[in-house]
Order: structure tokens, then sequence, then C-alpha cells
């Protein structure tokens, strides 16, 4: 008779020729045993299945397969957006998670890094994030004109305490301050410490004269001035033209909107009691610099890319189109109203399934043929 421990000993000596065979352990046993006690005895010898992947240059076939075409690739961040928002942006943050405590503070913040993962299903949602330095994080506030500021024309004055560098973002960050409160807030182009910045509340009759850094209702600014930090909805934060070295300009006035131009291409209708920021977005010096180094990148969290061949298409070419129509911003709520429902265009109601599989999106697709025409009301799916 034996022993499970002779038979562990005979797998722990196995693995000098690197692999043996449930036939192999019977023959030098000379007996005849159960197949799922020789399997459980394997088990617990770990390092057999351990030189399976580890000696890929072996003589033994099984032990050459090479494991790397089983690399991750990303899905798409399209899968992850809810059906109203068109475009190739990723609906949710997949480089981070900036943990927030419940009540403003100017301290620095704890960083998640997501190394470009679903924080929820942990699949792999986009391409070349990962690594990079430890980062924390500040919170800014996007609000020029506070929650608890009254609302009855007064200006609210703050003094620029200091200039900053902020790692999530190019720009740099000012700390601001008014009464008992600091707050981080973007800083302008040629903002700098001590200076006094003002927010106005009101739009008089006629157009008053900038002076950069100062806050204003975008109606209370004349034709062509340079704007940044625009709110798209009053009182919703700051929107348009908030990142590094970005601006809009004021083109026209329609009825009670005004109508800003940004990125030099497209034109926004929005209500007058907006707030801007006169000037454009600062960068820091060292943001404005090329990488020039691919250790630089990763520094950044910059990962390689995929490493496969991609065609040139006319999505990187240069077309020449005639620039598209103004877009009337409206509240957020409005804006994500039917988020998770309408999956079609509007009028016709459909459900979202969305699937977690890895056919997801592929699998009882119908095969592509003429586009959808709405004929008597019905669209001919």
């Amino acid at each position: 008779m034996f022993s499970l421990k002779n038979i562990g000993s005979i797998a722990l000596q196995s693995t000098k020729s690197k692999l043996i065979t449930f036939s192999q352990t019977n023959h030098a046993l000379n007996c005849t045993i159960e197949p799922s006690l020789v399997a459980g005895a394997l088990l617990q010898a770990q390092n057999i299945f351990d030189t399976q992947v580890r000696y890929r240059r072996s003589c033994i076939a099984d032990l050459k397969k090479d494991y790397n075409w089983k690399r991750e690739r990303p899905f798409g961040p399209h899968r992850h957006q809810p059906p109203n928002v068109r475009g190739h942006r990723a609906a949710e943050n997949y480089h981070h998670i900036i943990h927030y405590p419940e009540e403003y503070t100017i301290k620095k913040l704890d960083v998640t890094k997501l190394g470009g993962r679903h924080p929820v299903t942990g699949r792999k949602v986009i391409q070349g994030v990962g690594g990079g330095s430890k980062q924390k994080a500040r919170w800014i506030d996007w609000l020029r004109v506070p929650r608890d500021w009254p609302q009855d024309g007064s200006v609210l004055e703050e003094r620029v305490i200091q200039v900053s560098y902020d790692p999530m973002r190019k720009a740099m960050i000012a700390m601001t301050g008014y009464q008992d409160k600091l707050r981080w807030q973007i800083a302008t182009d040629k903002m700098k410490e001590g200076d006094i910045i003002r927010t106005f509340t009101t739009i008089p009759k006629n157009p008053i004269r900038p002076v950069e850094g100062d806050s204003h209702p975008l109606g209370a600014l004349p034709t062509g001035t340079t704007v940044c930090l625009v709110e798209k909805w009053p009182g919703e934060g700051a929107w348009f033209a908030k990142n590094a070295e970005e601006s809009a300009k004021i083109m026209r006035r329609v009825g009670d909107r005004i109508v800003i131009k940004c990125w030099d291409k497209l034109e926004f209708s929005i209500p007058q009691e907006a707030m801007c920021v006169v000037g454009t977005v600062s960068i820091h010096p060292l943001k404005a610099l090329p990488i020039s180094s691919p250790n630089r990148m990763r520094w950044l969290g910059i990962a390689p890319r995929s490493g496969l061949w991609h065609r040139k298409d006319g999505y990187r070419g240069r077309k020449i189109k005639k620039p598209p129509p103004t877009i009337e911003t409206t509240n957020h709520e409005e804006y994500m109203k039917g988020a998770g429902i309408d999956n079609a265009w509007p009028g016709y109601k459909q459900k979202t399934i969305i699937c977690e599989n890895f056919s997801e999106g592929k699998r009882g697709r119908r095969a592509a043929g003429k586009r959808s025409v709405v004929k008597d009301g019905v669209i001919n799916w």
C-alpha cells in the first residue's frame, strides 16, 4: 500500500522532467489507484503547473505554447455611454477616482488610479492608461458665485493668495479667499498673487469695459470679448473653455441669449444670465513643453499604445465642411433626460440592454444594409 504523501513526493520529483502524466504515475507506483486521488495530490504540487507557463522554450510541445495572445484588449468607451450621448468621448472617467469628503476643503485629496478599467466591472475599456507618478487632487470650485452669496447685486471681491501647480490638469490653479473662506479656482492667463478679482451678478443697460480675471454674466459684456469658464446654464458651474489655453469669443446677441464661439468652429447659444470669466485659461510652463521622451510619458501615466496596425481614415484626416448650426444649451437635468431609456431618434422609444459578455454588441447584429428610413411614421429596422 501507499499514501498520498508518497504520491506528492513523486509529483514533486517529476518537476525535474517538467511534466508528468497520470499514466506515468501509475506505472511508477506499479499499482492501480483512483485517478481522482492522483489528481488531488498533483494539485498540491503547484510546481508542475507553474512550469507549463515558465518553460516556453522547452522541448516539450505542450510547454512551448505562447500565452501572450491572451493580452486583454480594450472594449472601448462607447459601450458604457448613456444612449443620448454620441461621440468618441468616454462617459466615465476611467483614469482615476477622486475621493471627495462631505464638505468642501482645500486640502489635498486621495486619488485611486483605475488604469483604463471600468470602476465597477473591472474590464479594460480604454487603451494607453496606466502607471505614472503619485498624485493628489485639489477640489476645484467651478461656481464663481458661491451658493451662499446674496443675490442682491452686491459685488464679490476675492484676493488671490497663491497661484499653484495642479498635477491633475495642465492649467494653473489659484487659491482665493473672501471673508473667512478659502477655495481653489482655475487661474487665468495673467492672474498673479495679490490680485483682487471681482464677481458681478447684474447686467447693466450698456455693456461694461471688461477686466481680465473678473467674472460677469454673458449679457454684461460687449461683443468680441474673450471669455473662459463659461456656464452652459446659469448656476451650474463652468462648462465651456475650462481646460488649459482654452477660450471662447462672444459673437452676437439673439434675444435674451448670447452666442459664443468655442474652438473656432462651434457656436453655442447660452442664456445671458450665465456667468463667465474674462480672459484665457492659464497653462503651467512645464505642461506647455513637448513631452519629447517615452520616459516622461510613463511619468505622466501614458502607457504604450496597442501596437496594432491602424489604417489612416477620414476621422483623422482633414475635411472641409460647413460650420454646424448654433447649439442652444439647456440645463443638465433636461440634457440628461431619457438617458438609459431612449436609444433611438427622438419620438421613438426603445429599451436599452447592457450586455456583459465577450460578444457584446456583435452577437445577433443584423447585416449592414440601407440606413434607417422613416416611412409612414415607422422606422424600417
